[in-house]
């Protein structure tokens, strides 16, 4: 196993009205991509740097330029996105991982990849350096700057911030400070941890979905298998636990019981939605929750119900 930490640089419309909207918002465009591969030590044996010319935002936005120093000219003789994201998977190889600081490069890369009709399939696993940081050092959820964390750590800046290659640098310094190997094996998101899999291990149904109606469609049906002989079952109501959260309880003629839960959460970049689905046989508790529940919605309609009713009424009279 590889790992590789991956940093990009992106320019962005200089207004709304030049933004890319066709089929979905581009919200950026890769201009740089820094990545540096290291060893098993974690120590850097290779690195990579590419100048990519944008396609759909070619002047440079003033305050891309002003962070990073990118000139619209300094980007004319860059490769093509197509040409530069072959470079990157081809030195990358097979076997390897990403590591990015942030949520944000890996759906930048899928939004680049998605305009240029390239699949996604080929991106690699990746993991969020920002959330193993906040957890193994800082011990509460909360997005570190980079600069931050090399503070922190005590980690001396040996490279100007804001260029792709040498944010990748620095990147790979902090993970010589983390324990990688345990930030990865408990990292607690498991929308990014795997995508279109069925893992029989831990019972979850992991699926990307285009859009937040597919998933609706896909994972709100009221059948299901049953996980103790196979069959088709009924599932009952769906109840919302929480924003992004329902569960439902599910009865098979064979007396088995389950609590289906579904979570999902939304790339506010993509639009595409990562549901999470787990069938586990069913506890009193959670039954007796679950009842709970379905009545308390049940009152709720009925009280709605009837102040539908008396305003009716009262506009008739």
């Amino acid at each position: 196993m590889q790992y590789i930490v991956l940093d990009l640089e992106w320019n962005q419309a200089l207004n709304r009205e030049s933004m890319r909207q066709k089929g979905f918002r581009l919200v950026g465009e890769i201009i740089q991509i820094g990545a540096v591969r290291m060893d098993n030590d974690f120590n850097v044996s290779d690195t990579l740097r590419l100048i990519v010319a944008p396609k759909y935002y070619k002047k440079m936005h003033w305050s891309v330029k002003k962070l990073t120093g990118i000139t619209t000219k300094s980007l004319e003789n860059g490769l093509t996105f197509p040409e530069a994201y072959a470079q990157f998977a081809a030195w990358c190889g097979e076997d390897a991982t990403l590591l990015t600081w942030g949520p944000d490069d890996i759906p930048m890369l899928r939004d680049n990849l998605r305009v240029h009709n390239m699949s996604t399939a080929s991106l690699l696993p990746s993991f969020d350096l920002q959330r193993i940081f906040a957890r193994q050092i800082a011990g509460r959820k909360q997005q570190f700057s980079l600069a931050d964390a090399m503070e922190q750590l005590h980690i001396e800046q040996m490279y100007p911030a804001h260029d792709a290659l040498n944010d990748a640098l620095s990147t790979a310094a902090v993970c010589k400070k983390l324990d990688l190997f345990a930030g990865i094996e408990h990292y607690n998101d498991p929308f990014l941890k795997a995508e279109n899999v069925f893992d029989g291990a831990d019972g979850l149904q992991r699926t990307l979905y285009p859009t937040y109606v597919d998933m609706a469609e896909a994972e709100f049906t009221h059948t299901a298998l049953c996980p103790a002989c196979g069959k088709e079952i009924t599932v009952g109501k769906w109840i919302r636990r929480a924003p992004g959260k329902r569960i439902s309880l599910a009865i098979c003629s064979c007396g088995a019981e389950h609590i289906i839960k579904v979570r999902w959460k939304i790339d506010q970049t993509t639009e595409e939605v990562f549901a999470v689905k787990t069938v586990v046989e069913a506890t009193e508790p959670q039954k007796e929750a679950y009842m709970r529940a379905l009545q308390q919605r049940r009152r709720t309609h009925r009280r709605k119900s009837k102040k539908t009713s008396a305003a009716k009424e009262t506009v008739t009279v």
